[in-house]
């Protein structure tokens, strides 16, 4: 059945647009236009409730109609609002002047909108007995389950799936990775073969996790192989990972030689004498698979790669002579097991929670469910959430089960169902991104609150981005949305969806999304005839000039997200698309090679998210201020250097996201871009501000303090003059949850102290980067504070560093770098209790750094750096029980030889599974155990 988002979608918007400076004329007309999408909304929700989920064919034709006169409507609405001027008032005076002059082209546009909105009303496809009876009245939207407390429910650390039925399959796994012999050949390959679902990458990801098998290799590498992707990236992905692990800083020329050559020389050069463990996720093909294996050298004895893919085919020339090395999971779980799953999920574990009425049920829908375990934990999941559990629940939900879908496709369908209208948007919308791609939470959520999925929060003080995180933690607790990455705290970094769970969204997807591949095959459940109205377009990975070729009607087109183009992009192939797209509302350009800013994006005026990360483009034109609705502009990692002053006339600006920096990855060090003299204070919706140069800007500073509401503030080229406005401007943001200050270099000094005495209690992340006389006072207050960054500080010796520090009740990460000049670092007991990692680096005075009995208890990775006079380990260091991880990067060789197996201080270590050393003299060591003991 078609998904009918847009009707919810214009009502959204229709509400926006009556906020706009309008005529009561004009307003009427646009409430007129509302009148008319509730009554369709209200006869789609009461044909739904009577046919079954919709699908009566009836229904769908009918609602098909009506999903083309929605489109309609908001064609013309957007007509409406392109021929309008869109002009910021603050007072009743120029509200009148700016009706007065600009009434002749308003009446216009009127006119043109109510001719439009009558043709609609007096066509066929409106006129109806059924849909005229209907009241004008919104039905009341699908809630779901109850979404009050879903940040408490879902913003937590995930622990780590319990695994069923692969106990066999681990342990020879796990064996066969720590086998010795030598290999001539090169490293002894593992394959995991089996259908969609059947646990291939949950079965490897156990295994590979787990520290004793990592500690057992020099090197290791987990990697995604999408369906279509250049060998460059995925060698310069395992590279970046290598470097990592061998304490190497990342060299920044690979960001410029992104040849094969280069990469495979580079590749070789760190594993060519190491052993390594290399796992490739779900392979496409034969040839895929030549080519990476290929681009790898042979290493030391011992060295393995580890393949998962759905096609045996693909692997069965490496097990030529014994299939010894295969698992093959396509028969999927025995009974027993399934029925142990199953158990776990619907009955929290415990089969004699299950009522005697429903076990024979329970065994026809395991059953049903084929043995496949993410078939049979999804069902799980839905079901137990069905209180009370009832024979009938039960016999609804098997029932339902459609018979021209496949079973994995069925299981994901209820939970589908279940979702109100806002997050089933916010589901679909998975579908504009690649195949096995892996998305940054902040990006995904400015893109639904862009695109309207994000219905305004409750109360004044939560925004519609904590609203559009609210609905990602929903979807992954519904098991709809796996979590790629988190941070320290637990919050979701990346997301992505499963490939089968994509494939079960393009079914849902009708008129929603159109993808268009490298093939130029477009892909999409909506009808691929020549004319078709594209309101959502994704182009993945295919060049700029071949979206006009791409068929369909582009000037209708709201969203445009293009993926890696195949090549260079000049501006003029860019403008020629651009100018077709008038109605264009959501822009995402990153990455593409693309050095100038469009002069046709200053004519899109209803655009509100655009985005050029990672291209070279070097300037921002002053027609920018035309993008009266903008909300996000975000230029990180460009080679823009200032933004023009009309920046500060787009009133509607949430996220101003800017830095200057090589088009490398995120974390790479960039620098701050400068602002016109001018009132940033008028931006008064900014959430975040990042990453503003300040220099000889002081005025800045004093406007800061008007944007009361920002949640992230990033500035550089802080002097010590500066000071007083700073802590001002700071201490009125209540709401702030992330902070970095950099100085102008590292001799400055930051001076944090002046008027502070109550800083945001919501400040979570804080990174200062410059010089400080002592700690500011105010950072013992931070108690929400979990991550803390402090460089260039250099404290005085006879200072008491950690003071500050210890006490803090929630932090989980500590990074010091360059921060103290003493010789003597003392962690004193039972402080620090909840600290994970700690990194120490360049600390040139230090020789003796101590660890109390009880200090930073829960510690699991620890970093020293460039400590060029600490040839002691730390004292006490035995005592860090649940330390996991311990690297050394430059430091004094008399440490590292006391470290090794046979060293004199071994023991302080002995506990610790991973501990990798890099020199420059003695280059990379891995001091772990050749086979450490698993951590219970």
């Amino acid at each position: 059945m078609a998904e009918f988002i847009p009707l919810a979608l214009v009502l959204i918007e229709n509400s926006k647009i009556l906020n706009l400076t309008l005529s009561s004329d004009a307003r009427a007309d646009v409430e007129r236009a509302n009148k008319i999408l509730r009554r369709m909304q209200a006869y789609l929700t009461a044909c739904s409730s009577k046919q079954i989920g919709g699908s009566s064919q009836v229904f769908q034709n009918r609602a098909k109609e009506i999903q083309d006169v929605v489109y309609d409507i908001e064609d013309a609405l957007s007509m409406f609002l392109v021929k309008i001027p869109h002009h910021y008032h603050s007072n009743l005076i120029s509200i009148s002047a700016h009706h007065a002059k600009h009434y002749p082209s308003e009446w216009k546009a009127r006119r043109k909108l109510l001719r439009k909105l009558k043709q609609i009303e007096s066509g066929e496809r409106f006129s109806s007995p059924d849909l005229d009876s209907l009241i004008v009245q919104p039905p009341i939207p699908n809630t779901g389950f109850e979404e009050d407390n879903n940040n408490l429910v879902y913003h937590q650390v995930v622990e780590e799936d319990e695994i069923v039925g692969f106990e066999t399959a681990i342990t020879k796994l796990i064996q066969q990775l720590r086998e010795e012999e030598y290999i001539s050949q090169g490293p002894l390959m593992i394959s995991i073969v089996g259908p969609g679902g059947s646990g291939k990458t949950t079965l490897v990801k156990n295994v590979y996790e787990r520290r004793s098998v990592q500690a057992a290799f020099d090197f290791h590498a987990f990697v995604d192989v999408p369906r279509s992707f250049r060998l460059q990236t995925l060698l310069l992905t395992m590279l970046r990972n290598f470097e990592a692990q061998s304490m190497q800083e990342p060299v920044a020329e690979h960001h410029y030689h992104r040849e094969e050559t280069y990469l495979r020389k580079k590749s070789r050069q760190i594993l060519e004498k190491k052993k390594y463990l290399v796992v490739l996720d779900n392979v496409w093909s034969e040839q895929d698979l030549r080519r990476i294996v290929n681009a790898l050298p042979k290493g030391l004895s011992g060295s393995k790669i580890i393949t998962t893919t759905q096609d045996s085919n693909i692997v069965a020339s490496w097990h030529a002579s014994s299939d010894d090395y295969i698992h093959d999971l396509s028969n999927g779980l025995s009974t027993q097991e399934a029925n142990k799953l199953f158990c776990k999920k619907a009955f929290h574990g415990n089969w004699e929670n299950c009522p005697e009425e429903l076990e024979g049920l329970a065994q026809i829908i395991i059953s049903d469910c084929g043995g496949l375990p993410l078939a049979i934990s999804t069902v799980g999941t839905f079901l137990a959430r069905q209180k009370p559990q009832t024979f009938v629940k039960w016999k609804k939900f098997h029932d339902s089960f459609s018979s021209n879908l496949q079973i994995v496709g069925q299981a994901w369908e209820p939970s589908y169902r279940d979702l109100p209208d806002h997050l089933k948007s916010c589901f679909l919308y998975f579908s504009m991104f690649p195949e096995d791609s892996s998305i940054k939470r902040e990006r995904l959520i400015r893109l639904w609150v862009a695109e309207g999925f994000v219905k305004q929060g409750r109360g004044t003080l939560t925004t519609m981005e904590e609203v559009a995180d609210g609905y990602l933690n929903q979807l992954i607790g519904r098991k709809l949305v796996d979590v790629s990455s988190r941070e320290i705290d637990g919050q979701v970094r990346s997301c992505r969806v499963s490939n089968l769970v994509r494939k079960f969204i393009k079914s849902k997807a009708e008129s929603f999304v159109t993808v268009l591949e490298s093939n130029n095959t477009r892909v999409s459940t909506s009808s691929s005839n020549s004319g078709e109205k594209i309101r959502r377009l994704s182009a993945h990975y295919v060049s700029i000039k071949d979206l006009l070729r791409s068929g369909g009607e582009l000037n209708q087109t709201r969203t445009l997200l293009v993926f890696g183009p195949s090549q260079q992009a000049q501006c003029d192939e860019v403008g020629k698309v651009l100018n077709t797209l008038k109605y264009l509302r959501v822009l995402d350009l990153k990455g593409i090679p693309l050095e100038d800013f469009p002069k046709s994006i200053s004519g899109l005026i209803l655009l509100k998210y655009v985005s050029m990360r990672k291209t070279k483009i070097k300037t921002v034109p002053s027609s920018i201020n035309r993008l009266a609705h903008l909300e996000t502009l975000d230029l990180k990692r460009t080679q823009v250097t200032k933004l023009p002053e009309e920046i500060y006339k787009l009133y509607n600006m949430r996220h101003l996201l800017v830095s200057r920096g090589c088009d490398g990855d995120d974390d790479g060090p960039a620098q701050g871009v400068e602002v016109s003299a001018g009132n940033i204070g008028a931006l008064s919706e900014l959430q975040k501000l990042s990453l503003i140069k300040v220099g000889n800007n002081r005025t800045i500073l004093n406007a800061l303090a008007e944007l009361t509401g920002l949640r992230k503030l990033g500035l550089t080229d802080l002097k010590i003059e500066h000071g007083t406005e700073l802590c001002c401007a700071i201490e009125k943001m209540g709401s702030l949850s992330t902070l970095e200050l950099r100085s102008t270099n590292e001799e400055e000094y930051l001076e944090l102290d002046h008027h502070m005495k109550s800083p945001p209690r919501s400040l979570e992340r804080l990174s200062l980067k410059g010089r400080l006389r002592c700690l500011p006072q105010w950072v013992p207050m931070l108690h929400s504070v979990v991550k803390i960054s402090l460089k260039w500080s250099k404290l005085d010796a006879d200072a008491n560093p950690l003071k500050p520090l210890q006490a803090l009740p929630n932090m989980m990460e500590l990074h010091l770098v360059c921060y103290y000049t003493g010789q003597v670092l003392e962690f004193k007991a039972e402080t620090f209790m909840k600290l994970k990692i700690l990194s120490i680096k360049q600390f040139d005075q230090l020789h003796t750094m101590k660890v109390e009995s009880g200090a930073m208890p829960n510690l699991e990775k620890l970093t020293l750096s460039n400590c060029k006079s600490l040839n002691l380990p730390p004292l006490g260091m035995e005592g860090l029980r649940k330390l996991e991880e311990l690297f050394l990067h430059d430091m004094p060789t008399i440490l590292i030889a006391k470290l090794q197996r046979d060293g004199e201080d071994r023991q302080a270590v002995e506990h610790i599974p991973v501990i990798h050393s890099f020199n420059l003299s003695t280059g990379f060591q891995n001091l772990s155990q050749v086979i450490a003991k698993a951590r219970g």
